[in-house]
This record gives C-alpha cells, sequence and structure tokens, in this order.
C-alpha cells in the first residue's frame, strides 16, 4: 500500500478530487461562540438587502433623483454580498473572513458616527 493510500479516507483507496484529505473547514469544529458573528453578519445582510429594496422602490417615484437611488441600491446590494461570503466565511473558519467582518464593522462604526449628528438614536 502507498502512502498516497494509506492518507485517504475513501474505501477504495482513491484521493479525494480536491487532493486533500481534510474536509471543508480544515477539519477544525466551528466553535459555537461563532454563531453569534454568523448571526450578527446575517442580520446586517438582512438590513443591506432591505435598504436596497427601499432604494429601488423610493425610486420609482423618485423623478431626478431615481439615477441616485438606483446606484445606491446596487452599492447596498454589492455590500450585502460581501458581508453574506464573509459571514459564510466565518462559519467554514476561513482566514480572510475575520479581517473582511472587523473592516465592515468598522465601516459602520463610521457610519453611526456621521448619523449621531443628526438622530442619536438612530446612530
Amino acid at each position: 500500500m502507498s502512502s498516497r493510500d494509506k492518507r485517504s479516507n475513501t474505501p477504495d483507496g482513491a484521493v479525494p478530487s480536491g487532493g486533500s484529505t481534510q474536509p471543508a473547514g480544515h477539519g477544525v469544529p466551528t466553535p459555537r461562540a461563532m454563531l453569534v458573528v454568523v448571526v450578527v453578519l446575517g442580520i446586517q445582510v438582512l438590513a443591506l438587502l432591505g435598504s436596497a429594496l427601499s432604494f429601488i422602490l423610493t425610486a420609482i417615484s423618485a423623478g431626478p433623483l431615481a439615477g441616485s437611488l438606483l446606484g445606491l441600491a446596487v452599492m447596498f446590494l454589492i455590500f450585502a454580498a460581501g458581508v453574506a461570503a464573509t459571514a459564510r466565511g466565518s462559519w467554514k473558519l476561513h482566514r480572510w473572513a475575520r479581517p473582511a467582518a472587523i473592516a465592515f464593522e468598522l465601516l459602520v462604526i463610521v457610519f453611526a458616527f456621521s448619523v449621531i449628528g443628526g438622530t442619536l438614536w438612530l446612530g
């Protein structure tokens, strides 16, 4: 039996198609605390999608501001896709997901401070 067959965890001795014998997530079980991170990011994805939808609905009757509102909707959809990918990456314990989540949260904090000037509750 070759060393390649010894590494394999398939019954016929074949190496899985990905070339790695480790399951997705690098073989490390996801800690329960990571569920909090994934849920918070998921809520933020839903908020971004809801905002994008409201921009689209408002753009229908906005007249000359419709282009700007649609641009904001596209931007929020792009952010939602990025945050959703970060949530998935966090659940699978990918190394790139942590700095992406932190960067997004910093953007949210900066946005919150800019809004505090208008209404403290909203900030």
